[in-house]
């Protein structure tokens, strides 16, 4: 393995800071390079925009929580700092809570979010299974280790394949409208797999740098790993979806600035963990399942009312999860 210097692995804080920025540019880059030329490479095979929606593009929007998660647990034993692996699970936790409370109340101030009846049918009834699952495989049950192992992971990613399958057959019922995909350009086969790798090495090189500046940033002011990982880096993390939904709430496309977020937080609990799980198992912190797995829950649960029976989103609604989040944000400088 190759010695790195130690101003990288232990930066002055000014450097950290530049650090997280810039880790978190490159990464969501790498992102959004892999993306179009994943969705370039997808349409040139012929599949339909349904598939596409929800396959390739679902699987990149969520790969930099993806890489976050495996990059922290390589920095756990780089760096021989155990709490450095509780990013990967409060990235989560943190990502799915900001998606919900963060990004659909922000949309939601634009303007009403009418709920899709695809989501209704068949997403938000499958996040909140997801979730529960998630929750249930982690937990310290009979008296076992908090941790996610391998053969949990397995399950978690039963679990995506089948939403995957469930997704692609009601997409071929009501097939998604082509300005649901991202636009994107015809690459040359050759051309489209050469950003594909381009992508992966610009991720791997910003979640790496970005997770070396969190860190030292937690070391520095005396926060929590976990509490870094749920705040800024899921905030971080998170970016592209705000980005998405916001634009999408702006310009009257409701359904997909709703399918954004519910998408990305079934990924996250059931793609991010399993993939991450069956590569190295991760360890949960106790505060995460005696407190941050219940406020991601009651905000899985509190827009219930919403999604299946009124069917919209006001912006009273968008207001109200907004001061809860503020309120669990501000519970996490007392629960530590």
């Amino acid at each position: 393995m190759i010695a790195l210097p130690t101003w990288y692995l232990e930066p002055h804080w000014i450097l950290a800071i530049i650090f997280l920025v810039v880790g978190f540019y490159v990464l969501i880059k790498g992102a959004d390079v892999l993306v179009e030329a994943a969705v370039s490479l997808a349409q040139r095979s012929g599949l339909s925009t349904a598939v596409i929606g929800a396959t390739v593009v679902a699987f990149g929007t969520s790969l930099p929580e993806l890489v976050v998660c495996l990059t922290s647990m390589v920095q756990a034993q780089r760096l021989d700092n155990p709490g450095a692996a509780d990013i990967a699970m409060a990235n989560v936790v943190g990502s799915n809570i900001s998606n919900i409370a963060l990004i659909l109340g922000i949309a939601a101030l634009w303007r009403v979010l009418p709920v899709p009846a695809s989501c209704r049918r068949l997403d938000y009834p499958v996040m909140v299974v997801a979730t529960l699952l998630m929750i249930v495989v982690s937990l310290p049950l009979f008296g076992g280790p908090a941790v996610v192992s391998r053969g949990q992971g397995l399950i978690l990613g039963a679990g995506l394949l089948i939403f995957v399958g469930a997704s692609v057959a009601l997409g071929r019922r009501s097939p998604v409208i082509p300005e649901d995909i991202p636009a994107t350009q015809r690459h040359h086969p050759g051309t489209a797999i050469g950003l594909v790798i381009v992508g992966m090495i610009l991720m791997t090189v910003g979640g790496d740098v970005a997770l070396t500046g969190a860190i030292s940033i937690a070391d520095t002011i005396g926060m929590s790993e976990r509490v870094i990982g749920l705040t800024v880096v899921a905030i971080g993390t998170s970016l592209p979806e705000l980005a998405t939904s916001i634009q999408a709430a702006r310009r009257g496309h409701t359904a997909i600035a709703i399918g954004n977020v519910i998408g990305s937080n079934i990924f996250n609990c059931l793609f991010i963990v399993g993939t991450a799980s069956m590569i190295m198992p991760i360890p949960i912190a106790p505060q995460n399942w005696m407190w941050d797995y219940w406020w991601m829950l009651g905000f899985t649960l509190i827009i219930a009312p919403m999604m299946l029976w009124s069917g919209r989103i006001q912006r009273w609604h968008g207001v109200l999860l907004l001061i809860l989040l503020t309120a669990y944000l501000a519970s996490l400088f007392v629960v530590t």
